[in-house]
């Protein structure tokens, strides 16, 4: 065998390999991506559903509390 012919087919394995290593570098980010799109789905209906419950209780006369006022314990 020619010494370009070993050269470009060493060349093309080299090139087929970082291939494959990049798509299923791909497929793992893809899923990694969905996985994170369900977690935000999740925390959003937790944040809306914590929202409704702090509307509720403020629209029970209790008073909200005070971001900065220390508890009765200090």
């Amino acid at each position: 065998m020619p010494e370009d012919s070993r050269d470009f087919e060493r060349r093309l394995i080299e090139l087929e390999s970082k291939i494959s290593f990049q798509e299923s570098e791909l497929l793992d980010m893809s899923e990694a991506v969905m996985n994170q799109d369900v977690r935000i789905e999740r925390l959003e209906a937790t944040v809306r559903s914590l929202r409704e419950k702090m509307k509720e209780a403020a629209g029970e006369g209790q008073p909200p509390l005070p971001a900065n006022e220390r508890p009765p314990h200090y």
